[in-house]
């Protein structure tokens, strides 16, 4: 028979491994300032300045001309981390760089006009003190965590006919507790101070489980993104081991509780090469893993051989875009 499939149906269908007329083609992380600007400058687009309706149109014009069926889909957007956020500010400039604190209470280094990504200066957390101010701001029941716009938000995921989703950046058990100690930070502190992470990891597991059941009860959503990116191109930034002590359990409470729930799939972001972490993302009931890039030699083909049980998303390298036709071909 002939399949008529909505965006949404056809998402969690092929993911749950069921049949779908065809594969969605969905655009995951957006647009970056530069392409808007580059795309304009080579007569692609019109861009009226920094103009948030001729951006929002730019991008638009960018995603029909590319064919895609949808984003990531209607979000259902809460504050699930530090509540409330603490104020931004500059706090210094050096060579070219801006020195700001964040919403979560450390301080970022932003590279001059142009530049896409910050680095962290100084982590929130650096002890237990530190952390346990923290902690104050990551209760469930503080006021603040749905934004004003919250029932329109709702009313739009009930009527849309593409994939609903919740969580995203920093919700994730390496993800969100780097933006609270640094990289470094968080990856000695599993020898260093056991306890502590711990009682991190299990502080945000809580405060999660109980945002995002009230969350479901009022919208139900289809499916929830976990953002890691907690690997680089050798694999992952902390063993399997370690993961398997102190992030796994986290993950399947988790998870349990959002399946429980009715959520039909759990999709994990981790950048790099994620090979040795998949696994334990397969115990623990993840369903979908990306971006995975190639471009540091991985195959796709056998990353499908190896792993035929878990939904994938990306496989392209994406440098290949610059280097021409040939090279996008091959």
């Amino acid at each position: 028979m002939t399949m008529e499939l909505t965006n949404r149906e056809r998402f969690v269908r092929l993911f749950q491994g069921l049949p779908v007329d065809r594969a969605p083609f969905n655009m995951v992380m957006g647009i970056a300032a530069q392409t808007l600007v580059r795309w304009a400058d080579e007569g692609k687009i019109t861009l009226d300045g920094t103009d948030p309706e001729s951006r929002n149109r730019a991008k638009q014009r960018i995603f029909e001309m590319m064919g895609f069926d949808f984003g990531r889909g209607p979000m259902l957007q809460v504050n699930a981390f530090v509540c409330p956020e603490y104020p931004e500010e500059v706090i210094g400039r050096e060579g070219g760089h801006t020195i700001a604190r964040t919403k979560w209470g450390g301080s970022k280094r932003i590279p001059p006009e142009g530049g896409r990504m910050s680095l962290q200066e100084t982590p929130p957390v650096t002890d237990r003190a530190s952390w346990e101010e923290i902690k104050e701001r990551l209760k469930p029941e503080t006021p603040g965590r749905y934004p004003e716009h919250w029932q329109s938000l709702c009313d739009l995921a009930r009527n849309t006919d593409q994939p609903v989703y919740a969580g995203d950046l920093p919700i994730g058990f390496f993800g969100g507790p780097r933006e609270l100690l640094g990289t470094e930070g968080l990856c000695t502190i599993f020898y260093d101070d056991p306890a502590l992470i711990t009682d991190i990891l299990d502080t945000l597991c809580g405060l999660w489980i109980d945002l995002y059941t009230d969350v479901y009860s009022e919208v139900p959503f289809d499916y929830f993104f976990i953002w890691e990116d907690m690997c680089y191109k050798n694999g992952p930034l902390i063993s399997p081991a370690t993961f398997r002590a102190f992030l796994l359990p986290r993950y399947e409470r988790l998870i349990s509780a959002l399946k429980g729930m009715g959520v039909a799939l759990v999709m994990v972001d981790s950048d790099g090469d994620p090979r040795k972490l998949v696994p334990l993302w397969m115990e623990a009931g993840v369903d979908i893993t990306f971006p995975w890039e190639t471009q540091f030699g991985l195959d796709i083909r056998t990353v499908r051989r190896d792993f035929p049980g878990v939904g994938m998303m990306g496989g392209m390298n994406k440098s290949a875009l610059a280097a021409g036709r040939a090279v996008i071909d091959d």
